[in-house]
């Protein structure tokens, strides 16, 4: 964003500063009544306070029930730069907003530079043509310069002596073109398209590759109809996580904002509104419901619901829960080899689901033990009933977990019925020392915050562990593929 230092304005213009949009790059209601969907009570407050005085009641219920973090907000530093220079210049500023007059104040308070502040109320709704009746009380006909965003804004453009654009709606292009009364214009804003496949993490569709260990371990790999299915099933389960991505997200924002690299999240950096996230969601989650009901059938799509109803509920009030966050998200993993099974129509393996419940029990506490040693300026992971003081009680489970899943595949490898299966079966044993030098390494790496934030991402980028991965997968391949008698001697 940019202003016209060759525009100097009298201090005797007032200036008045909208706030969702302008000094904040996010609507302040919209995060609130978004986060509020955690809380049964907060929602049932909100709708009440709107029944009985409309969307101003609503604002100052989500402030009371809801509330929110001012120094967490994502503000517009172009637009703070220009309210310092204002006052600087000996000019009385206002921020005049729609948003709840309380919540406005304590954001004025933190961001400094308003001499007054004026919002809604429980009695009025400050949009549109009541803002700009409220700002002619105190000008009068005298001059006054805005800054605001939205298609709300134009008539208060329209009466302003000098206006300012933090965003440039279409209708207000021919506004924003008057340069002699333009004193602040946007600049480039990042691609929402971009932003939006950020927010989507196809980065995170590699877990999905899950789906595909049931035709791995069922040999059926030759079987073009089985590929073809597994291979639409891992697109459709990742549109379906990237609609509970964006909407985890949305709900997430002030918990990310608080994280030194999730704040850069689209959400949490305002970049992307929480309305926008919530319509994206809900159209990819029926996109994916349509596709696996009418190409996979009603056994994956049955999975589908299943997936989608525990990660909801994860997202909404589990993650909130010490333990069993962790143990609901080695679930979700499982689900996805449920889900390959049930795309190609047959049970899967119980030693596999066992070994997937265990190994991601393990990762689910890797997660959470760099979330806790990575966080700053707090004893606990804001939104997560964890504390500093659990770090060695949450490395002993993560480590133990890692164990027995090591346990389950060496008790599945010399089970009898896999010699029918495998012609040499003892080569499968080379698995397990991988796996340990896998999973100790992770940890270990942990312990010394080298390790990233989710330790899938780590397995997929780490070039040691797709090394350690194809080996792997080598390994099940020559056991199914080779017949070495002299191995079993």
């Amino acid at each position: 964003m940019s202003s016209d230092p060759h525009k100097p304005i009298s201090q005797d213009v007032p200036l008045f500063v909208d706030l969702d949009g302008t000094l904040l790059k996010t609507d302040l209601a919209e995060e609130m009544l978004a986060r509020g969907f955690r809380s049964a009570t907060a929602l049932f407050a909100a709708f009440k306070a709107f029944l009985a005085t409309g969307l101003g009641g609503l604002k100052r219920s989500l402030v009371e029930n809801v509330g929110f973090t001012a120094e967490l907000l994502p503000y517009n530093q172009s637009v703070r730069d220009y309210i310092a220079q204002a006052k600087s210049d000996g000019r009385h500023v206002v921020l005049m907003t729609a948003a709840d007059e309380i919540a406005a104040q304590e954001i004025a308070d933190f961001s400094g530079g308003f001499d007054e502040v004026i919002g809604s109320a429980p009695d009025r709704n400050l949009k549109g043509q009541r803002k700009l009746q409220a700002i002619k009380e105190i000008v009068g006909n005298g001059p006054f310069e805005y800054l605001g965003d939205s298609q709300a804004d134009i008539p208060i453009w329209e009466a302003a002596t000098y206006r300012g654009f933090a965003k440039v709606p279409a209708a207000a292009k021919a506004l924003a073109a008057q340069d002699s009364h333009v004193t602040l214009t946007p600049e480039p804003s990042k691609s929402k398209l971009r932003s939006l496949i950020k927010a989507m993490r196809p980065h995170q569709w590699a877990k999905n590759a899950l789906v595909l260990a049931p035709l791995l371990f069922a040999h059926d790999y030759d079987d073009p109809v089985n590929l073809l299915r597994s291979a639409m099933a891992f697109a459709v389960f990742s549109i379906c996580a990237s609609s509970v991505y964006l909407f985890n997200d949305v709900l997430d924002i002030e918990a990310d904002r608080a994280h030194p690299t999730k704040s850069r999240r689209p959400f949490a950096a305002g970049e992307l509104s929480p309305r926008f996230g919530f319509a994206t969601s809900a159209v990819l989650l029926v996109l994916s419901f349509l596709f696996a009901f009418g190409t996979l059938g009603p056994a994956f799509g049955a999975v589908m619901v299943l997936y989608f109803a525990m990660t909801t509920a994860y997202s909404l009030f589990l993650k909130s829960y010490s333990t069993i966050d962790v143990v609901v998200l080695s679930l979700l993993y499982t689900v996805r080899i449920l889900a390959g099974s049930a795309a190609l129509l047959f049970y899967p393996s119980s030693w596999l689901l066992i070994f997937s419940l265990f190994f991601f029990l393990s990762l689910a506490y890797l997660k959470r033990y760099t979330e806790l040693l990575k966080a700053k300026g707090t004893d606990s992971l804001p939104s997560r009933n964890y504390w500093k003081e659990d770090l060695s009680i949450v490395q002993t489970f993560g480590i133990t977990s890692g164990g027995l899943s090591l346990l389950t595949m060496a008790q599945y490898i010399q089970n009898e019925a896999i010699s029918g299966v495998y012609r040499t079966p003892a080569l499968l044993w080379a698995i397990i020392p991988l796996m340990m030098f896998w999973i100790y390494r992770a940890w270990m790496w942990a312990s010394r915050g080298k390790l990233g934030d989710d330790p899938v991402v780590f397995a997929i980028t780490d070039r040691i562990s797709q090394i350690s991965g194809v080996i792997i997968v080598g390994i099940i391949l020559l056991a199914y593929r080779l017949d070495l008698h002299w191995m079993a001697l």
